[in-house]
């Protein structure tokens, strides 16, 4: 009996095919490299990890594996793409992480499956999948903030949609209205940017048109968009103002979170939650300090800079009962 050997070699890392007696099929993935974001300072072509194996009648056989990425590389890549689409006005063909070229409807599909595993205190990593683009991407959102609630539901509502149709979404319904595929990619990219730097998700993610987002750059243009978003910070600063108002001020009590659910706080607490608002929605803040009397932070207060310097939070446009003197050695505390 004659014993025929079949020995599989190993492709090196640029070989784009191989021939043998038995055709292997490897997936590629199209390389656009004009419009990309990298998340690490490797690359390749490849979107599966492919090996050869032998199976018992001594036939070769691909199988594919498909990578996981942790919570830190997607929530790394997030802020990639997050700088990426303010700079340029638009999203990426694809960011990279761990060598891998991640397409923007795979990548809807990891950052919102990893939003709600940090949600669940789950650290588990997210296997990518092949998503393919959505198609007739539509839009009627207006400008305005989601809550923690709702964008976590609409998490799930994604990640049910590409699980049962192998696609991302058109777009989604939410409270401000039809979301699109790209303003959800930014948005929830946002969402995870924020977490990265803050070790916690927002209270709520801030939303605009995507039209806003992706307008050009002409004279006439910037200086209407400059109005524009100077009044969608104006309308967040007037309903975070108008929320902290309804807090009474009562010593003793310095837990934001506790603020929020019990109505009362003091200028501790206060500071905090203004802060945690201010940059959840996306607006520079800061926690200041005083001394007085050899007592460190006697008092603590917020300020904004929303392109103007630093300014301490308006609390009396808003009649809220925690702005008290100042006193003397002012500092920052956190910001």
């Amino acid at each position: 009996m004659l014993l025929v050997l079949s020995i599989a070699l190993p492709l090196s890392a640029d070989t784009a095919f191989a021939t043998n007696t038995t055709s292997t099929n490897t997936s590629l993935i199209k390389t656009n490299t004009t419009h990309a974001v990298t998340a690490t300072t490797t690359s390749t072509n490849l979107t599966t990890a492919a090996k050869t194996t032998t199976q018992a009648a001594g036939s070769p056989a691909t199988t594919t594996t498909q990578p996981s990425f942790t919570k830190s590389q997607i929530n790394t890549a997030a802020a990639s793409v997050t700088s990426f689409v303010q700079t340029n006005h638009r999203l990426p063909s694809y960011v990279t992480i761990s060598s891998y070229q991640v397409t923007m409807p795979q990548f809807l599909q990891l950052i919102t499956a990893n939003l709600l595993n940090i949600n669940k205190g789950l650290n588990t990593p997210v296997t990518l999948k092949t998503v393919t683009s959505p198609v007739n991407t539509t839009e009627t959102v207006k400008s305005g903030n989601i809550l923690k609630s709702e964008y976590l539901t609409l998490a799930q509502t994604i990640q049910t949609s590409i699980s049962s149709t192998g696609k991302a979404p058109s777009y989604v319904n939410s409270s401000l209205g039809k979301i699109k595929f790209d303003n959800l990619v930014y948005s929830y990219s946002k969402i995870l940017n924020f977490q990265n730097t803050n070790q916690r998700l927002p209270n709520y993610v801030s939303v605009a048109p995507w039209t806003s987002t992706t307008t050009t750059t002409t004279t006439t243009t910037t200086t209407t968009t400059a109005k524009a978003s100077a009044s969608n910070v104006q309308s967040t600063l007037d309903v975070i103002g108008h929320a902290e108002a309804k807090f009474a001020d009562v010593q003793g009590q310095s837990s934001a979170s506790v603020m929020a659910q019990v109505g009362y706080g003091d200028c501790w607490a206060d500071s905090s939650w203004l802060y945690n608002q201010l940059t959840a929605a996306g607006i520079q803040a800061r926690i200041m300090g005083t001394s007085s009397g050899g007592i460190l932070y006697l008092h603590r207060w917020a300020a904004v800079n929303i392109g103007n310097g630093w300014q301490t939070w308006d609390y009396q446009k808003y009649n809220s009962q925690h702005y008290g003197a100042l006193g003397s050695g002012v500092f920052v505390v956190k910001g």
